[in-house]
């Protein structure tokens, strides 16, 4: 972060992404991977609201195991993501998998344990996208071979669900749903297209305080 690294990990974010994040680009994937391990995965005690029954597998899973020609080369992949868990799967409630769809988009699937089913949080709500079941049946299939029987969960688009009113929030929204989600905050999620500019001006606030305080912490050691 900021050509280092924050707390032990390895993703950079620059100046350039805090200025795209103010003011749009196209730094989407590390704005997400940023903002989970700096936010959604704080100690309790400086983020009281979230509830840590969640797990993250990263935002290039489905990137990775779509492009791979061969099965153990995907098997590679979801064995990284589902390894680097705190805790097994089955003792989580939710696991959050941020899914680059299309061309140029950004999506969040979510494996609901607890439920049983695959929940898929859109901004832009295209339900005809083949690459999102392609990859559910990938998930099903691996963790069906790790005796978690998803074969008969279903594939949901929950309401409600917040929608984006340009091209360019698509990262945003996506991180805003998997905080909703931490937080247990999902009654008509409390967002929407009009809060993007103050949303995107508090998530660099906060990545500029987690720079220096990380900046601090390795001062001290």
């Amino acid at each position: 972060m900021f050509g280092g690294t924050l707390e032990g990990y390895n993703n950079f974010l620059t100046f350039k992404d805090i200025r795209d994040l103010l003011f749009g680009g196209q730094s989407e994937l590390v704005i997400i991977d940023c903002y989970v391990n700096t936010c959604l995965f704080l100690p309790r005690q400086e983020n009281p609201d979230i509830f840590k029954t969640f797990g993250y597998l990263g935002a290039t899973l489905k990137g990775y195991v779509q492009s791979c020609k061969d099965d153990k080369s995907k098997q590679q992949h979801l064995d990284y993501s589902f390894n680097r868990l705190d805790r097994a799967p089955t003792e989580l409630d939710l696991l959050f998998s941020p899914m680059h769809v299309g061309t140029n988009h950004w999506a969040l699937l979510v494996i609901n344990i607890k439920e049983k089913e695959f929940h898929v949080y859109d901004s832009l709500r295209n339900k005809d996208r083949p690459d999102i079941p392609q990859y559910v049946e990938e998930l099903r299939r691996y963790m069906n071979g790790k005796h978690i029987d998803s074969e008969n969960w279903s594939l949901r688009y929950p309401d409600p669900c917040p929608q984006q009113g340009s091209g360019e929030n698509c990262s945003i929204f996506t991180c805003k749903y998997m905080e909703c989600l931490a937080r247990r905050d999902t009654q008509g999620f409390p967002f929407s297209q009009d809060d993007m500019p103050t949303v995107r001006a508090r998530f660099a606030l906060h990545f500029i305080k987690a720079y220096f305080n990380a900046q601090e912490r390795s001062e001290r050691i």
